[in-house]
């Protein structure tokens, strides 16, 4: 198998014709201005929805239904675990990385598409604890910054590692080279798009709503960006936090 891209998939029509239905504010995008564009987003630690193509099939989101940031800011993965995924604000994420590039962050030489494969982060990148810092314990412990790459270094120096092609997820592949072209730094933080008990979205409207629940500052459905700032006052009739079981 060649990736895990099995899902359902909507076209621009299809997709438009939601953002039209629901009043919402969107600027389309041909590809390039597409990667540029939300390259430069989260180049700025903003907190982008992704919805591109077919949806994953398993356990992992991929590049079609994920949430994306900045694995290098020192806020990122408490903003997206407490804004977003409204869980522990601890909690790591797991990296996209280019597969050509993943054994110059991590000790890992082979592909790693599904994101079920962990590796030690590479030792030049990683902050050693001082005497001190080993005696921390519990969440004093877990708050000390692991590698140059926060959001994405777990507290024993590793990372679940995602390795992306471009024959495989052309869109997710791009975004992560103009990623690097703009920073220097071929990763990004990806974590399911979904809030804590939730099923990953699936459909436009699923994305909607849970872009317009929580805090993520844009969303990409396919070719059209999202701003959250210029979206209608979301209202709802009951309290979502209460739709799902928490984990």
């Amino acid at each position: 198998m060649q990736g895990s891209y099995l899902g359902p998939e909507f076209t621009s029509d299809e997709i438009q014709a939601f953002l039209e239905s629901v009043g919402a504010s969107y600027q389309r995008c041909d590809h390039e201005e597409l990667m540029r564009r939300v390259a430069g987003h989260l180049a700025e630690e903003k907190i982008v929805g992704w919805f591109s193509g077919r949806m994953e099939f398993g356990p992992r989101a991929l590049g079609g239904r994920s949430i994306l940031g900045d694995p290098r800011s020192s806020t990122m993965q408490a903003d997206i675990n407490l804004k977003i995924k409204f869980r522990e604000g601890f909690r790591p994420f797991a990296p996209s990385v280019l597969r050509e590039r993943v054994s110059e962050y991590s000790e890992m030489e082979c592909d790693s598409p599904y994101m079920l494969l962990v590796a030690p982060v590479k030792q030049e990148r990683c902050i050693p604890m001082t005497e001190d810092q080993e005696q921390l314990w519990g969440i004093d412990k877990l708050n000390l910054p692991r590698s140059d790459l926060l959001a994405i270094t777990h507290i024993d120096y590793s990372a679940r590692v995602q390795t992306v092609s471009r024959d495989t997820n052309l869109a997710y592949y791009d975004l992560i080279k103009e990623f690097e072209r703009q920073t220097g730094c071929p990763l990004l933080i990806n974590t399911s798009f979904n809030v804590r008990g939730e099923p990953i979205v699936c459909t436009p409207e699923d994305a909607y709503r849970s872009f317009m629940r929580t805090h993520m500052d844009y969303l990409v459905l396919g070719s059209y960006v999202v701003s959250k700032d210029e979206q209608p006052e979301w209202q709802e009739t009951k309290k979502w936090q209460e739709e799902f079981q928490l984990d």
